[in-house]
């Protein structure tokens, strides 16, 4: 959903994984890094690597097809917990 807000304002850029983690008010964790490589072996993503400043490879995510911000998908929900307390939701549509 999140990538569909950006394309709704014009912004097609690929987008970090602390980027996106940024925008859904998480924490960059492994479950996030889970759903993102899901979305990736679906097809809906792709992942480029990219030197940073010569520090360090980063990911960028980015959008491949229209279809995800168009088409209903069916959705999975993941909770999301903070010190062993749930405290919000997130779903991935697929």
């Amino acid at each position: 959903m999140q990538f569909s807000v950006w394309h709704r304002n014009g912004d097609h850029d690929p987008k970090t994984m602390p980027r996106i983690a940024k925008a859904l008010d998480i924490w960059p964790r492994q479950g996030l890094h889970h759903m993102l490589q899901e979305m990736v072996e679906a097809g809906d993503l792709t992942v480029e690597e990219r030197d940073q400043s010569g520090r360090w490879t980063t990911k960028f995510y980015l959008l491949v097809e229209k279809r995800l911000i168009t088409e209903k998908y069916s959705r999975r929900r993941i909770s999301v917990k903070s010190r062993g307390q749930i405290v919000g939701q997130m779903e991935l549509w697929s």
